[in-house]
């Protein structure tokens, strides 16, 4: 057979890399003291790819990312399962080996490019090897599947996840390992739920599967000319062409998918079994596997007389896979795994399998994400009231929020939990079928979700579900269409009547799209039917502003009409609203047609892409004035950062604040979970005008008063912020010149000193550069900083030339030559749907400049540098650095530049008292309540957000005064140098306040941190002047508790710290064999007892 060989890297070496880098370092009081490949010690001949060794010389953890006959082989590491039976049994193997020669190893772990599974090792693992297989390095038949499903999967699987090769990732894992070790821990404590070990099982299916496909669908990266003309009709009707990677992933989720399905009737029906093919001999090759499993399918529809659209799939029944074992070896594996754990039993869990079909980058742009289904279920159970009531999911994606309306109103019309309902009557099914409406842009999710809904009693499929596959905007509500919508079912497309309006409740999870990544048409279908709504209210997209509403308002906006009066929405949508100005716009909109019950702001981060915060809105649509400003409207935020939280819990105190006269109070849970809760009289929030976060956390009440002072100015009295002091950054900073925000091509102007001594570029068309805020790390930038980018090989250097090309050196027009025209050597990345990218002359700042012929010679010329003696870093997960610039050097568009105004003077120490207090938490509050949450918990400042912040005015303070802080400022910096920067956690908060801030397990012990100490000293400087000693503790605390709250978004998906109310479903007791009984005794809390011999 042949082998797909795709090496992109080493899994091996970058695991080995990264975990070298622990050697010498502590967790929990167990050093690293070696890092091993190719660890060979009392294995007997063999070798594991990795040993982690602590200090007596064993090893804690041995990784294995390759199988052993694949060792030689590139690409290896990506050709596994980490889960599957001979996987598994080639690394307990080597650790009962080990046992066997004396030596205890704890921990094993296997990885591939994707994911990692992490085990604990039973300490008696040599009494359940199977020694024969081990000794032929048969190790598919090393563990038996009992033991497998019965002790490895349910008891000594701690994590199976996704991998991240990044230090703090492995650091955590190492901090985990370690606690257990030595017993800080119980296994418990830090095992993932079993339910979101088999999403990874499932992820791993459609990862292992789809380069197997490509290859054999694909020849250099383009289609084979038999299905070549399919895909083209295929996006006819789809609406796009989706490239070779799109469409083999979707052919390897469809197989999966079919798979499970298949396996859900074949307990219903009388279906021929799907058994383990290739292991049982009924399939000797990829292709007769396919050919059986076509056969299955087809059977299945014509014995079940339903079902059509599962398991007949247009284009993706065009699968097809290039000859493997691995491949036959991985199908068996995927089956064996459904008949252990019965996976329907674990709700929509394909359902998260369906993220990973587009790439996460590109889920972001197209606003998909997956909802964990406790807050679905939340949302629900608010909105969905009476067993009557009729429910619409505008985007409903896999159906998550549609199968917990059909669970709500089941629930609601047979008086009873759906716990405790089996399958529903058949009438009751149909029933609630026919009051639930979905709607999606794509076809896909839409038919899951009519599988999902049929799942809810395969013994009844109907025709009644109202699945409509069409752009949300596009339809209008009340409208009378001349002909009837497609809608999906099992049974197939339908034509049908559907009536959009007059819901009772409107549920969902919005796309999380920017304006700009909006189609044009759908934009077009926006502005027409609302103009007038947006403008009123401040929501018109302003891109060159920076003005940018996300489509949920208009979602929400559009949403509205299809309620009925006293309907209620419920949605979890993006956070970012609370922190901008456009979303008080947003809010009086609400405010207006709506009694806005809640809005909740989550502190984990709930979605498994670290770009998306997310806060729930629960409304009431209400005509009556006079209700609407007698409501009482709460504003809640869950710390779930120790502990977690029922829904049922957040549903309780909900109503229970409503209820109160309280205005504001802090709750603790029995878990350990805390609420902030604020309760406003909605009338009184009609003239509000701030951001909304302020409504949560009442940071105005400070900077308000702080503006009152007569020593506090706005920044903007001594300087213009700027992104970037290139001069071309500047103008479009102030709007001078109406264009990007940024160069234009960065390939082109930023150069290593090796780069642009290949180009012959002459010094004079050269200008020191800082390329990125991570080279600015402390509270001064100097000479040897930036002498230190330059020697590491970093873009050093700006191309600046602003002279004609007539006037030009030969090498810098050949240079210049190089980015533009068809044949340009130098270009923009690929954007989606480009096979190349465009050359950089073509960028939208280049033709900005080629617009302003006053301003700009040529589109390669950015006008010269202005100079900027403070700057900042535009992003900052921890403490935005103010740093004084002692060597001047054009700044990147991501590091804000304060360029000073041109009667503004300030000596030396004047600007160390205003670099004080720029670094103070009386600034970083102001940050903190007015900057911009983005990706992973950072938090961006605008042009606009600097100009507004309250600054001391340095010229009104008297010398003393300014001197004072100017040395505090020296000790800041000399404090930042000392600790190698303030860029990490630990050296801004200390270790202690790290740990609670952050989620990170490998936090350096003992760091003070510069929050503690100088920064300290500098905020009671402050408030001493400003006669405010008595708020510093209080600005600190607040300081801390909004920075907790976006950090929890840097951190892991935590989507099991709000439960529902379904419980964790345990797996299927394992099937005994004579020669090993499963042991009785409960789990235990400690390594020691865990781990006793069975």
């Amino acid at each position: 057979m042949s082998r797909v060989i795709r090496r992109e890297f080493d899994v091996e070496e970058r695991i080995a890399e990264i975990l070298k880098r622990f050697v010498g370092k502590r967790f929990n009081g167990v050093t690293v003291t070696e890092v091993v490949r190719q660890y060979d010690r009392g294995l007997e001949g063999r070798k594991a790819d990795i040993a982690v060794l602590k200090d007596d010389g064993k090893p804690l953890l041995l990784v294995e990312t390759k199988k052993e006959h694949e060792k030689r082989s590139p690409g290896a590491g990506k050709r596994f399962i980490p889960t599957s039976g001979e996987v598994l049994g080639q690394v307990f193997s080597y650790a009962a080996i080990l046992k066997r020669n004396g030596v205890y190893v704890p921990f094993v772990a296997t990885a591939n490019d994707k994911q990692i599974a992490v085990f604990v090792v039973p300490e008696d693992i040599d009494k359940h090897v199977d020694w024969k297989a081990v000794d032929r390095r048969n190790y598919a038949r090393a563990l038996s599947n009992d033991y497998i499903y019965g002790v490895l999967r349910p008891r000594c699987l701690l994590f199976h996840k996704q991998i991240r090769f990044a230090e703090d990732f492995f650091a955590e894992i190492l901090e985990t390992l370690t606690g257990i070790y030595v017993k800080k821990y119980g296994i418990e404590e830090k095992k993932q739920p079993l339910h979101y070990s088999l999403i990874e099982d499932l992820r791993g299916f459609v990862d292992f599967l789809t380069p197997y496909i490509q290859d054999a669908i694909t020849l250099g990266g383009k289609y084979k000319e038999e299905i070549a003309e399919l895909v083209e009709d295929y996006g006819k009707t789809r609406g796009y062409t989706p490239t070779p990677e799109q469409l083999t992933r979707e052919m390897a989720y469809v197989l999966l998918n079919k798979i499970v399905f298949y396996k859900v009737l074949e307990r219903h029906y009388e279906l021929e079994p799907l058994r383990q093919l290739y292991r049982e001999g009924i399939a000797s090759t990829v292709s007769q596997y396919l050919k059986k499993l076509s056969e299955l399918f087809s059977k299945a529809v014509e014995v079940t007389r339903d079902f059509e659209p599962v398991f007949h799939t247009g284009i993706c029944d065009r699968i097809d896979v290039v000859e493997n074992e691995e491949v036959l070896k991985a199908l068996d594996w995927l089956i064996e795994l459904i008949d252990e754990y019965e996976i329907e039993r674990f709700g929509d869990i394909v359902g998260y399998v369906y993220e990973d079909l587009i790439p996460a980058e590109e889920r972001h742009a197209l606003g998909e994400f997956y909802t964990p289904k406790p807050i679905a279920e939340l949302i629900v159970k608010w909105c969905v009231r009476t067993p009557d009531d009729r429910v619409l999911d505008p985007g409903c994606g896999s159906g998550t929020f549609l199968v917990e309306a059909y669970k709500r109103l089941a629930e609601l019309k047979l008086k009873r939990n759906f716990s405790k309902v089996r399958f529903v009557p058949r009438d009751v099914h149909e029933q609630i079928l026919s009051q639930l409406v979905g709607v999606d842009i794509n076809d896909f999710p839409a038919h899951l979700t009519a599988v999902n809904l049929a799942m809810r009693n395969p013994k009844a499929p109907s025709t009644k579900l109202n699945v409509v596959v069409k752009d949300y905007f596009k339809i209008v509500p009340g409208y009378k269409y001349l002909r009837p919508f497609e809608v999906k079912s099992v049974e197939g497309e339908r034509l049908a009547e559907v009536s959009f309006k007059d819901f009772d409740a409107v549920v969902g999870n919005p796309p999380y799209t920017r304006w700009t990544e909006i189609d044009e048409e759908t934009q077009d279908m926006i502005l027409k039917l609302y103009r007038n709504t947006i403008s009123k209210y401040g929501l018109t997209p302003q891109v060159s502003r920076g003005v940018e509403p996300g489509i949920y308002t208009y979602w929400i906006i559009h949403s509205t009409q299809f309620l009925k009066d006293g309907g209620r929405l419920g949605m979890i949508i993006s956070d970012s609203w609370l922190q901008t100005k456009y979303g008080t716009g947003f809010f009086r909109y609400l405010l207006m047609h709506y009694k806005i019950h809640a809005v909740i702001d989550v502190s984990a981060r709930v979605f498994p892409v670290p770009l998306i915060g997310a806060c729930i809105v629960l409304l009431e649509k209400c005509p009556n004035q006079d209700e609407r400003l007698n409501n009482r409207t709460v504003f809640m935020y869950l710390d779930i950062s120790q502990g977690s939280l029922e829904v049922s819990e957040v549903l309780e105190l909900l109503e229970k604040a409503r209820a109160s006269k309280l205005e504001s109070h802090e709750h603790l849970f029995p878990s350990g979970a805390k609420a902030l809760v604020r309760v406003y009289k909605q009338g009184d929030l009609l003239e509000y005008n701030d951001r909304l976060i302020n409504l949560i956390f009442r940071a105005d009440d400070i900077l308000n008063r702080l503006r009152r002072h007569p020593l506090i100015t706005s920044l903007a009295t001594y300087f213009e912020p700027s992104y970037g002091n290139i001069v071309y950054l500047y103008l479009a900073s102030k709007g001078v010149v109406r264009g990007v925000r940024n160069v234009g091509g960065n390939e082109f102007f930023y150069l290593s000193e090796k780069g642009a001594g290949e180009f012959g570029i002459p010094k004079e068309y050269l200008y020191p550069l800082l390329p990125s805020p991570r080279y600015l790390r402390f509270f001064t930038f100097t000479q040897d900083d930036w002498d230190r980018i330059k020697r590491d090989g970093g873009e050093c250097y700006f191309f600046l030339c602003h002279k004609r090309r007539e006037e030009l050196p030969d090498p810098v027009r050949r240079y210049i030559k190089l980015g533009e025209g068809p044949n340009a050597q130098i270009r923009l990345r690929r954007r989606p749907g480009e096979s190349v990218g465009r050359p950089v002359s073509e960028s939208q700042a280049a033709e900005a400049r080629l617009s302003r012929r006053d301003l700009f010679l040529d589109w390669y010329d950015l006008g010269g540098v202005a100079s900027a003696p403070i700057v900042a870093s535009r992003y900052a997960q921890y403490w935005h650095r103010f740093a004084l610039v002692k060597f001047e050097v054009a700044c990147d568009d991501d590091i804000m530049a304060l360029i000073p105004r041109g009667d503004v003077s300030l000596d030396e120490d004047e600007m160390g008292a205003l670099l004080a207090y720029l670094n103070s938490s009386f600034a970083k509050l102001y940050i903190e309540s007015r900057g911009r949450t983005t990706g992973g918990g950072a938090l961006a400042l605008e042009a606009n957000i600097l100009m507004d912040m309250p600054i001391l005015d340095v010229k009104k303070l008297a010398r003393s005064d300014v001197e004072r802080l100017a040395s505090l400022f020296d000790k800041l910096e000399g404090g930042a140098r000392r600790l190698g920067g303030a860029d990490e956690v630990e050296n801004v908060f200390g270790s202690v306040l790290a740990g609670e801030l952050t989620d990170k397990g490998s936090i350096k012990p003992g760091v003070e941190g510069l929050f503690n100490t100088v920064i300290r000293d500098i905020d009671y400087e402050i408030a001493k002047m400003l006669g405010l000693e008595h708020l510093v503790e209080y600005v600190r605390q607040m300081v801390l508790d909004m920075a907790k709250r976006r950090l929890s978004r840097a951190g892991e998906a935590d989507v099991g710290s709000l439960k529902g109310s379904e419980p964790a479903v345990a797996p299927k007791p394992a099937r005994s064999r004579k020669s090993e009984k499963p042991s009785s005794k409960p789990p235990t809390a400690r390594l020691d007892e865990w781990l006793k011999p069975q």
